[in-house]
């Protein structure tokens, strides 16, 4: 989720013409008006912009590209590498002009939003086959399902979650918190020991939307969740303040770690190596920085329940490949899809990233939590992909802005309702909405 700040150049994955050395030879021997009347064909490109997220990330799907050309030398690859917040902004121009063959996108309302406006062409049947063939899990497609249609091809996906040291947790004769009122339990006996139960680092705002998710499904469920994000629900509607008021409650109860609440997520995590903090929400992704020396140690459960009798959903981005409108070289396109569905190279790409590859199958064990993700998600009644993912584009930002300002004195959820509820009422008052 963090990112560079700087799009990386456009890599070529490029082909070499079989008949280079002898159009060379012929060249040296002066006939150069025969090697222009006839050159070889030119490869067909294949044209992809990709989401850069760390360098083992990337390594992993160049190696994926390279063999990919080298399978396919009638190809020219062309990979566009882009940092996350830029490609955000840019995707929604770039899918109208037709730039790219394939684009990774999120599942959620902005994948929906795009599809709404036919910027996206969904999978065929002989790729859902494929796909169906090759066990990809249904709840992985399910989540790009729009109308019917299937419009992103599943990369990897991922839970959210208390990631803790499991040591400490011992030593404390501590368990992981299934309901709210353990969770409470857990946090108080935390800060007897003098260790500040919970980490935060919300500079970039997401983490905190996190905490706003979960609290939001926990206690009102996914429909209301979903309606409040696409906007048709009012923010200072009493459920929504709920939220706030039971987020407010461990914030004075001085639950939180104060020094990393203005900086990025991963500051937090020395403190819980440090048993300084007990546990911290967050992505599974993170494992890919866990030290080695205590990696085994790190724990990892989901959000405790708040309504009793209300279905547990879960926070689990799915990130995809969707096929823009107006890509160019469709042939090409699918070819590289279907190299990726009948080989390793999504089960690679996951073990980069700390992921957890789309189809059914053992976990592997070189991604950290991946036992643990893999029961949360499969133990959910249903899957929601994020704030900035299910929620209006233009809703985003002033909404991050306002969760930053509601997590310092005096905790106000009035003037923090009132703030998203007037970016989603100007939302609504745009033209077009």
């Amino acid at each position: 989720m963090t990112l560079p700040s700087h799009a990386t150049a456009p890599e070529r994955r490029r082909p070499q013409p079989w008949l280079r050395s002898r159009w060379y030879g012929w060249l040296c021997g002066g006939l150069c008006a025969i090697v222009l009347a006839w050159q070889p064909a030119a490869a067909e490109q294949l044209v992809i912009d990709y989401v850069i997220s760390n360098s083992a990330q990337r390594s992993a799907w160049l190696a994926i590209v390279d063999q990919f050309a080298a399978a396919n030398p009638d190809i020219e690859v062309i990979n566009n590498g882009f940092p996350q917040e830029q490609y955000k902004r840019d995707v929604q121009a770039r899918l109208r002009t037709g730039h790219a063959d394939l684009a990774f996108w999120y599942a959620g309302e902005r994948l929906r939003d795009a599809a709404s406006h036919g910027l996206l062409a969904p999978l065929d049947a002989a790729m859902l086959t494929r796909l169906a063939g090759r066990k990809f899990l249904p709840g992985t497609l399910d989540g790009t399902r729009i109308d019917g249609k299937v419009y992103g091809f599943p990369l990897y996906y991922y839970a959210w979650g208390f990631v803790y040291r499991k040591s400490l947790f011992r030593q404390l004769a501590l368990q992981p918190p299934t309901t709210w009122a353990e969770f409470l339990q857990v946090c108080a006996r935390l800060k007897a020991a003098g260790v500040t139960p919970l980490g935060l680092g919300a500079r970039s705002g997401w983490p905190a939307a996190a905490w706003f998710d979960y609290l939001n499904l926990r206690l009102h469920g996914i429909e209301f969740h979903r309606k409040l994000l696409r906007g048709d629900i009012a923010f200072t509607d009493a459920r929504v303040r709920h939220v706030l008021d039971t987020w407010g409650d461990l914030l004075r109860r001085d639950y939180f770690f104060t020094p990393t609440l203005d900086q990025e997520y991963d500051r937090v995590l020395p403190y819980v190596y440090r048993n300084r903090v007990g546990m911290t929400l967050a992505g599974s992704f993170v494992a890919a920085r866990f030290p080695a020396a205590i990696a085994a140690d790190m724990g990892f459960f989901s959000f405790p329940t708040l309504t009793p009798g209300m279905p547990v959903y879960e926070e689990a981005p799915l990130d995809v490949l969707v096929l823009p409108a107006r890509g160019r070289h469709p042939a090409a396109r699918d070819r590289f899809l279907a190299f990726l569905a009948d080989g390793d190279a999504l089960r690679r790409i996951a073990e980069a990233d700390q992921t957890l590859a789309p189809f059914a199958g053992p976990v592997s064990p070189t991604v950290q939590l991946g036992a643990a993700t893999a029961a949360i998600w499969n133990a959910a009644a249903g899957h929601t992909y994020f704030f900035d993912r299910d929620a209006r584009a233009a809703l985003v930002p002033p909404a991050y802005d306002a969760l930053r300002g509601f997590l310092q004195p005096p905790y106000d959820t009035d003037r923090t309702v009132r703030q998203i509820e007037a970016a989603r009422l100007q939302l609504r008052q745009a033209p077009g909405q």
